[in-house]
């Protein structure tokens, strides 16, 4: 029979070791909302403790009445004794004096004598079953983290005893448990033995899948969305990818994908897949605005059965007050990985923007491959191959042209966000390689390369920082006049120069109007404060601009000032931007927009 018990010869017992870790728990996740608040902070001992008893005893409210003060500092008294039990110190003494601050505002200073500590005498490790000879986990078991002569840390022990359990199960060892995980203590005499026997039982494999419900869709299309398959090694976060991918389909209304380990035999875990079907038809209405497009509207319609194969068919409308857009896409399924496809769209765009106007009718027809092992259910990353056909009537710098292209082009995107709803950490990148050739049928030859990036990261719980990167380079064998608007490098807009109007910074014709430019190099970088869950101050740098030359290169700079609240439907951003280099743009130009953007 497994146990799990500290023993002692005085009043030691496992419920006051449990009752201190759960204090010293309660301390690291309190948050404090009042304007009046009790602070605390330890000094008297070495660094490494100190800074663990501060992050046990946080800031808490105080309404300024003395016998409410009192009542918080007996709490915080148990509280800091506890966190010392809990890092070997139950001897531990302090006094304690209180310095007001603002308001009814007071600052707590415990003076702390840590005391002879309880040092571990012993450590009783012991592996049995298959996990003993797999390489990952013995490894971690080899690097068990307190060592004989050490202070006990009980945290830190039950941190990595779970967190080895956790390992196992996530392995396929869904039999593993401890036999045996016990701490003797003797106060008296400062010493404290571990006890840890861990038997792994059998590892197990995924056996037969069991597709349940959602009838309309083959079984074959169903088992794309799932990282696991029958002989791999059973796992709970596969199962977890996997019932995120179907989740994340929008095809189904009710997703479970369970291992049924009561049913396990023969070292395989039965795993079942039960769905229920969205109807296959859908409509979608939207209103949104972006400060470079203005207001805009969108009415979509998606089928995702179509002829009963899977085939899924969209149709989108967007009407804004500078760009009109209608266009179909139409994806079928193949293969067995998730996004590999073969793909066809087409499209009629109209752009009446202030540098140029463009009208557009686009078709393409290609395939997608999905590429990576897929086990991180956030991570995309795709390679997509097109023929691309483009027929576009234009007016740039008060010049009007037509043009013509056929032109494959070859894709490559990454992205790997914990939440893409909020972008806080993570990265991605997108490139692309197109070009044509007059042989082709083209107006002109050409060769373009266009990339894109962007990094973030959470810096501390209320800090968080980005940076980002547009970079483009161009060859064309004519005059730039002969490419579309859409094909040229212009800078400008809340996701390039957000200081500078969209798309309105590049290379000049010799009107003095811009006519974009053959490359293009722009970079940002933000720092966020949160001051609420949801809602952070954004300060922002950018610089960069299209140009036709590296001589020609004028570097065009930004700072910025806004708020980002990362909504239900992705972040919502105002922003407020100075340009540093051009007077003729306004001094400040107020951005505005929802979703995600590079």
């Amino acid at each position: 029979m497994a146990t799990g018990t500290m023993a002692t010869r005085k009043h030691d017992s496992l419920g006051r070791a449990r009752l201190g870790l759960l204090l010293l728990l309660l301390g690291f996740s309190a948050t404090a909302s009042a304007d009046d608040r009790l602070h605390f902070r330890v000094i008297g001992v070495d660094a490494h403790l100190r800074e663990l008893l501060n992050k046990a005893l946080p800031a808490i409210p105080y309404d300024g009445k003395g016998a409410r003060r009192e009542e918080l500092l007996l709490s915080e008294d148990l509280r800091l004794k506890s966190a010392l039990e809990a890092y070997g110190y139950y001897a531990a003494t302090w006094t304690r004096r209180e310095i007001a601050l603002e308001g009814d505002s007071y600052e707590v200073v415990y003076d702390v004598h840590a005391g002879r500590p309880i040092v571990l005498r012993d450590i009783d490790l012991r592996l049995q079953g298959p996990a003993a000879e797999d390489p990952a986990f013995k490894k971690r078991w080899n690097e068990f983290p307190l060592k004989r002569g050490a202070v006990l840390d009980q945290v830190l022990y039950e941190e990595w005893k779970d967190k080895s359990l956790e390992l196992l199960h996530a392995r396929g060892y869904v039999q593993a448990q401890y036999q045996r995980h016990e701490i003797l203590m003797d106060r008296d005499a400062y010493w404290a033995d571990i006890y840890l026997w861990l038997n792994s039982g059998e590892r197990f494999k995924v056996g037969d899948i069991r597709i349940e419900g959602a009838d309309r869709y083959p079984r074959w299309f169903i088992t794309r969305y799932l990282s696991i398959a029958p002989g791999d090694w059973y796992s709970p976060e596969a199962l977890a990818v996997s019932q995120s991918n179907l989740r994340n389909a929008d095809r189904f209304s009710a997703v479970s994908v369970t291992g049924l380990t009561k049913e396990a035999a023969n070292g395989k875990v039965p795993i079942a897949v039960r769905l229920k079907s969205l109807p296959a038809q859908h409509f979608k209405v939207g209103v949104g605005y972006s400060t470079d497009i203005g207001v805009n509207g969108v009415l979509g319609y998606d089928n995702y059965d179509m002829f009963d194969a899977a085939q899924h068919l969209k149709i989108d409308a967007t009407v804004a007050q500078k760009t009109r857009n209608i266009g179909f896409a139409y994806t079928w399924p193949v293969g067995k990985t998730l996004g590999s496809e073969y793909l066809a769209n087409a499209a009629f765009q109209n752009e009446v923007l202030n540098v140029y106007t463009n009208n557009a009718l686009t078709a393409n027809i290609g395939r997608q491959w999905t590429i990576g092992h897929g086990a991180n259910p956030n991570r995309t990353e795709t390679v997509r191959i097109l023929m691309n056909l483009e027929q576009a009537n234009y007016t740039v710098a008060s010049q009007s042209n037509n043009s013509h292209y056929i032109y494959p082009s070859i894709n490559f995107a990454l992205s790997d966000y914990d939440n893409i709803l909020r972008p806080i950490s993570g990265y991605s990148l997108t490139a692309t390689v197109e070009g044509s050739s007059k042989v082709l049928g083209s107006t002109t030859n050409f060769l373009r390369f266009s990339a894109r990036g962007r990094w973030d990261t959470r810096l501390a719980p209320l800090w968080a920082a980005g940076l980002r990167a547009r970079i483009g380079a161009l060859q064309v064998s004519g005059p730039i006049g002969d490419l579309p608007p859409n094909l040229r490098f212009f800078a400008g807009g809340q996701d390039s120069l957000p200081g500078y109007a969209y798309l309105s910074q590049g290379p000049r014709a010799g009107n003095g109007q811009v006519e974009g430019g053959r490359y293009l190099a722009v970079v940002g970088a933000n720092l966020q404060r949160f001051i609420t869950k949801d809602i952070a101050i954004i300060a922002f740098y950018d610089a960069g601009n299209a140009f036709d030359s590296p001589a020609d290169f004028r570097v065009l700079q930004d700072v910025g000032l806004g708020v980002r609240w990362f909504s239900p439907v992705g972040p919502i951003r105002l922003e407020l931007a100075h340009p540093l280099v051009n007077p003729k743009a306004p001094a400040v130009r107020i951005a505005f927009s929802v979703g995600f953007g590079l």
